[in-house]
């Protein structure tokens, strides 16, 4: 019985372990404010924006680490868990927390170039469905823990 608990807390280490966890930072929210929103001349999208925030791609009333189909696909393309990333090299020096928040915003944007040619739950890529002035849903939730 032992054995089977021990192989049981062996594989949920190594399955955990596995998983991406890309925690936003602020940084990102900008830098998709600065990509998609601000600019799009579309009042009403960007009132929407201000209320989703963080929702764009977390789950509101869900823990931090569910995020939607959207958020999901972004995990998948940024190494770790950014928070983490940040908050480790703040303990460095300011200059290196600077350094990786502009490494970060790097992936991020590369991640956000892959995901627009991604399919959303209701169909349209995500390219498509900024260029409508539409944010995600919370379709497609998960943990990305």
């Amino acid at each position: 019985m032992k054995s089977k608990s021990l192989l049981l807390l062996a594989l949920t280490a190594v399955t955990s372990l596995g998983t991406s966890a890309a925690f936003a930072i602020s940084p990102f929210k900008k830098a998709f404010d600065e990509k998609y929103v601000k600019e799009s001349g579309n009042e009403e999208f960007q009132a929407a924006f201000r209320k989703a925030g963080c929702y764009t791609c977390h789950v509101k009333d869900e823990k931090k680490d569910v995020v939607n189909a959207f958020g999901w696909e972004l995990a998948q393309l940024i190494e770790g868990n950014a928070k983490d990333r940040t908050d480790a090299a703040r303990e460095e020096s300011s200059d290196a927390k600077k350094a990786e928040e502009e490494k970060l915003l790097k992936e991020f944007a590369a991640a956000l170039q892959k995901v627009e040619a991604m399919k959303a739950p209701s169909g349209e890529t995500y390219g498509e469905l900024f260029k409508a002035h539409k944010l995600p849903t919370a379709d497609g939730a998960k943990s990305i823990r």
